[in-house]
C-alpha cells in the first residue's frame, strides 16, 4: 500500500491562519457592534474570502498536481467560504446582538 502525502507550503498555512482570524473578527464585529467601527465587520469578511480563497487558487494555479487535488481543494474551499459569508450577511442583516 502506497500513502502519498501532499505537502503544504508554509505562506499557505499562514494565509489560511490569517483567513480565519479575519472570519473570527468579523463575527466578533457583528457580536458586538458598538465596540468596533461600522467598517471593520465588512472589511475583516472581505479579508477572509481573499485570503482562503485566493490562496488556495493561487496554490492551485502554481502547483499542478496530476492527481488535481489542489484544484477540488480550492473549489471546496470556494464553496465553504461563499456559505460561510452569506451566513455572516445572514446574521449581520437579523442584527445579531450578544
Amino acid at each position: 500500500m502506497t500513502v502519498t502525502t501532499r505537502s503544504v507550503p508554509p505562506w499557505l498555512l499562514l494565509t489560511r491562519l490569517l483567513g480565519t482570524v479575519a472570519l473570527i473578527g468579523s463575527l466578533a464585529a457583528i457580536a458586538r457592534p458598538s465596540a468596533v467601527p461600522s467598517w471593520a465587520g465588512p472589511a475583516l469578511i472581505l479579508g477572509f474570502l481573499v485570503l482562503r480563497v485566493g490562496s488556495e487558487w493561487l496554490l492551485a494555479l502554481l502547483r499542478p498536481d496530476e492527481e488535481g487535488r489542489h484544484r477540488r481543494a480550492a473549489i471546496l474551499n470556494t464553496v465553504i467560504a461563499l456559505a460561510v459569508t452569506a451566513f455572516w450577511f445572514y446574521l449581520r442583516g437579523r442584527g445579531l446582538s450578544l
